[in-house]
């Protein structure tokens, strides 16, 4: 078997690895690159209107071939979850391809494409179930639902040739389904040959929570104080964040205030679990903020649907105290044109990268940010329990920027494999 990273071997983001086994050939993610070469965060409007050979030239599309042409030569793709770093690149290529996903991946895909978020069409998908394996070519494959914070992410169990892949894609053992890692831990996966082991957390400082029910009892502390407003910014596509956001509002007696967008993303995934927080429960209030999201839900009569549960500015500013709003754009410039952001606090519960963006509004504005986060990804005492767990011959690093940090953290059997470069599985 021979496996190409095309990207992702020194980067985190921009996921795209290769497997060919005899004439069958199988793509793992297919991801739009967070950062350029001198790792700073992508501007992806510079690449808009570029045509392919264009995007070859820049890096930002990886040569494969059989992907693009009019004669596809790649049997499937697999996509993990549904962050665009793992999926975003979907609309390039030749659409006779299958890609598998989760119902979950599929959903958010579809909102995200609904909202011209993305131009990632899905044309030709097909969903798959945690533990039902399946064929593709010479391939056998099994999903793993796995704890991450893109929703109902998966790992994939690839075997071929005698030989036994696990592909970790993103994921943790310390969110609302840790039980998933845990399970793993005490049943693991027996001969695993290569793993290929994301890393994200490596090099990076694990932050003062460590898990989803740190988030939860931290948000309960902050919310009983009655004198205080509350914003959050958090990903309105990172579920379990807003079930503990509004879990903390149940206890504490706060009425969770989200924007159509977020409740049209809630109501997209309830057919999936019924655990999900909806507009119509009790403690959940939608917001109609004038924005191009609500505008487009009007436009295509999905917004009539949350008119039960509306609330107006006038009426939040009638129990401030008693409310937990989450922020946007037209959300924060709202109240501070009617000058009520006074005895406001923003609780900032998203990755640091985003928050320059946002910081300079609240501190013009003297609001107080509270920065209350914990990782989507791996804590390296997690990697470590891991590896030892399903104790693989060689794990081959991937979706980091500090491979060569592998082996003193997981010991001698790590493969490094450069990006572009095919190296053979040998089992």
């Amino acid at each position: 078997m021979i496996l190409t990273i095309h990207r992702g071997s020194k980067e985190i983001g921009g996921s795209c690895i290769e497997l060919q086994s005899r004439d069958s050939r199988i793509l793992l993610d297919f991801g739009l690159p967070l950062v350029d070469e001198n790792r700073e965060q992508l501007d992806t409007r510079k690449i808009m209107g570029l045509s392919k050979e264009e995007l070859f030239k820049k890096k930002f599309l990886p040569r494969i071939k059989g992907l693009y042409g009019d004669y596809p030569q790649i049997d499937a793709i697999l996509l993990t979850h549904p962050h665009q770093d793992h999926y975003g690149l979907l609309s390039y290529i030749n659409h006779e391809i299958p890609v598998y996903m989760s119902r979950g991946c599929q959903a958010l895909i579809e909102v995200s494409y609904f909202f011209k978020q993305t131009n990632c069409d899905l044309r030709n998908f097909k969903t798959v179930r945690s533990w039902r394996t399946f064929r593709k070519g010479n391939f056998t494959i099994t999903p793993y639902l796995v704890d991450h914070s893109g929703f109902d992410a998966m790992a994939f169990l690839i075997e071929s040739e005698g030989t036994r892949i696990f592909y970790s894609g993103d994921f943790r053992g310390h969110g609302r389904k840790r039980v998933l890692f845990h399970n793993l831990l005490k049943h693991p996966l027996r001969n695993i040959d290569y793993l290929l082991l994301e890393g994200s957390m490596i090099g990076r400082d694990k932050g003062k929570y460590d898990t989803e029910n740190d988030i939860e009892k931290e948000l309960i502390k902050l919310f009983k104080d009655d004198m205080k407003l509350f914003f959050i910014a958090c990903s309105s596509q990172n579920i379990d964040r807003l079930v503990s956001i509004y879990r903390a509002c149940v206890k504490t007696n706060r009425t969770f205030v989200i924007d159509p967008y977020t409740a049209f993303v809630l109501d997209k995934l309830k057919i999936i679990s019924s655990k999900i927080p909806q507009y119509n429960w009790n403690n959940m209030k939608v917001f109609f903020v004038p924005n191009t999201y609500t505008k487009k839900m009007a436009e295509e009569k999905a917004l009539y649907q949350f008119k039960s549960a509306k609330i107006n500015y006038h009426q939040i500013e009638g129990m401030r105290s008693n409310v937990v709003i989450k922020d946007s754009h037209m959300i924060r410039n709202i109240f501070a044109k009617k000058k009520a952001l006074s005895d406001a606090e923003l609780i900032y519960s998203m990755w640091d990268g985003y928050l320059r963006e946002i910081k300079p509004f609240w501190e013009n504005h003297a609001v107080n940010i509270i920065k209350v986060h914990s990782s989507g990804h791996a804590y390296i005492e997690e990697l470590k329990s891991f590896v030892n767990a399903l104790k693989p011959k060689h794990i081959i690093p991937n979706h980091t920027f500090y491979p060569e940090k592998y082996s003193d953290i997981l010991g001698s059997n790590v493969m490094i494999v450069d990006d572009g470069h095919p190296a053979e599985l040998i089992r």
